[in-house]
């Protein structure tokens, strides 16, 4: 039977706040009890541990979640035991705390979606009985409690002319206290509001380019005062939009905290599990990422860190053997260059092997066995981000069927993002991500190239250089791939005109313009009619089909009303050259 929506008897506002900040506060906790395990003395970890159960004790007792309220007392005194040097620190203790936070934030979850505070209420009796058992030596064991009658709570929580203890008092009080010394200084706001009023400042922001074209306009045919004031008030104007755009951009920006502090745990879960021995260090948590990425990306990433802890780091024995410490590291690195935001997740494991990574790619008819022979390893590590292929030797419940790697690199690059992988046979692996900052409004500083009468635009950060070769300079390599060998290098050449269809009179190298284009690994010359020049565009998705289209990253209104294309360098490469 489904359940009844239910209403609390409490201010919806508060019981808000409450949810948010206990759901804030109980995400931080999975890195604090790994460190705990790992520093079973530090005095600093259990106080803030135990900060966070006293307040969520207190603020439930005063919102009658006499439920919630009772779970987070029992994890108390368990803390409160550790700090006072009652109880010892062991892995028993850390696993029942675990339990008691994990049936805590379901219970926070069920609250706010307005079901019952508790599903099961007998599987909550035992779980408080074995919680108070690892503070109270002389508890009855779990299943014993479970039948017996333990005093439960109404739906709302206790009597609500309940007296709460004296820390209770002490809580609200500190609450109370923050509250007016923080009221008038921050304030929460939907997204779905910042998001319009990033949509506003794009607009603003194509205003702002049609502005300087009609200034342009203005300088071609007049030399007065007129002219020169509107330049100074535009001036202004595209420099307030800039600044306007830049800080709307950091409200929503988000420590990377928030996307990777549950990883510790998962990490100390899952090498338990295959009886490993495995830490995590992590840097960068303080970089600031968009609020929406964060959701987006907690799939791909905790992927990423389970590969490393099933199929990277080795048995404790094995790494004896091979001369390794026995715990295995996992190390995420997280790093920010002007708008783009760099993840690397790597570990010191066994590597992948690329011969054998040829030979599975070989085997699955992805390559002949002549072209494989031609491929420098990285380029054959890029088979693992095919659908339905792994080179894992067993199949486990964390990873080895062939499932996700693909998945990752489609959801990192729906982001507009890029993934690559790099590995050392017997010394480990690494994957980085790279992705932009924001996603709700990106804008670029791009080239605008003309191919007959189209327009497309070329993000300025993919252009190495502009140029018209000299006849000598266009040269065919085996007889049938034209290149173009300028200054030293060598430029496969990619003429857009063919790749999209469209009708030119300008075929002769010698006549148009190349741009000169790099990617991390490789580089080309894209052919197109003429440079018209250099703005600012407000980047928009693709919709429907299009969005499948690599050799595409969006459109874009130009400043002279029409709409461009902006163009993918990657994927052009990619898709002309091969992955």
């Amino acid at each position: 039977m489904e359940e009844t929506i239910l209403q609390y008897d409490v201010d919806p506002e508060m019981l808000t706040n409450f949810l948010d900040e206990s759901e804030e506060s109980i995400a931080t906790l999975d890195g604090l009890f790994v460190e705990l395990e790992q520093r079973p003395k530090d005095k600093k970890i259990i106080e803030s541990i135990f900060r966070v159960a006293h307040s969520i004790k207190g603020l439930a007792a005063f919102l009658s979640l006499g439920f919630i309220k009772n779970l987070t007392h029992e994890l108390e005194t368990v803390l409160d035991g550790i700090r006072k040097d009652r109880l010892c620190v062991g892995s028993a203790v850390i696993d029942g705390l675990l339990a008691g936070f994990d049936e805590l934030s379901g219970m926070l979850a069920r609250v706010r979606a307005g079901r019952r505070q508790v599903e099961d209420e007998d599987r909550l009796r035992e779980l408080l009985a074995g919680i108070r058992q690892l503070s109270d030596s002389r508890a009855p064991p779990p299943a014993a409690v479970a039948d017996q009658k333990v005093k439960t709570f109404p739906l709302r929580g206790g009597p609500k002319n309940a007296e709460p203890d004296e820390a209770q008092d002490q809580i609200l009080e500190d609450t109370a206290g923050t509250a007016r010394e923080t009221a008038g200084r921050t304030m929460r706001v939907s997204e779905e509001k910042i998001d319009v009023f990033m949509q506003y400042v794009g607009d603003l922001i194509e205003t702002s380019e049609s502005f300087n074209l009609l200034g342009e306009r203005i300088d071609d045919t007049a030399n007065n005062q007129l002219a020169g004031d509107f330049k100074d008030i535009n001036a202004a104007f595209n420099q307030l939009s800039d600044k306007l755009q830049k800080s709307l951009l950091e409200i929503r920006k988000v420590p990377a905290r928030n996307l990777v502090q549950k990883i510790p745990r998962m990490v100390r879960d899952l090498a338990h599990g295959l009886g490993k021995n495995v830490q995590v260090v992590m840097t960068g948590q303080d970089v600031q990422i968009d609020k929406s990425m964060i959701e987006a990306l907690e799939s791909p990433i905790n992927h990423l860190v389970r590969n490393c802890v099933d199929h990277g780091i080795e048995l404790p024995a094995t790494r004896q053997k091979a001369g390794k410490n026995e715990t295995g590291t996992i190390t995420i690195d997280i790093s920010e260059a002007g708008d783009n935001v760099t993840m690397r997740i790597g570990d010191d494991g066994s590597g992948i092997d690329p011969d054998k990574t040829g030979r599975e790619a070989v085997r699955r008819g992805l390559v002949t066995a002549e072209q494989a022979e031609t491929l420098s390893d990285h380029e054959v590590l890029q088979f693992i981000f095919r659908s339905g292929f792994s080179t894992a030797e067993r199949v486990t419940d964390v990873s080895g069927r062939g499932v996700g790697m693909d998945v990752v690199r489609t959801n990192v690059e729906s982001l507009r993002g890029t993934i690559d992988l790099e590995s050392h046979l017997g010394e480990g692996s690494a994957v980085t991500l790279r992705l932009p900052s924001s996603l709700t409004v990106l804008v670029v500083h791009g080239m605008l190239a003309g191919i007959g009468d189209q327009q497309y635009i070329i993000k300025v950060e993919d252009i190495h250089e502009a140029i018209r070769p000299n006849p000598e300079e266009v040269v065919t390599v085996g007889g049938t791939a034209e290149c173009l060998h300028v200054r030293g290098g060598i430029y496969p050449l990619i003429r857009l005109h063919e790749l999209f269809g469209i009708e030119t009179d300008l075929t002769d190298p010698t006549r148009s313009t190349v741009i000169l284009a790099h990617t991390k690994d490789k580089c080309a010359g894209i052919l197109v009619d003429r440079i018209l020049g250099q703005q600012r565009v407000v980047v928009k998705d693709l919709k429907g089909p299009f969005q499948e289209l690599g050799t595409i990253a969006g459109t874009a209104v130009l400043a002279n009303s029409r709409v461009g294309l902006v163009l993918n360098v990657s994927g052009i490469i990619e898709e002309c050259l091969g992955r």
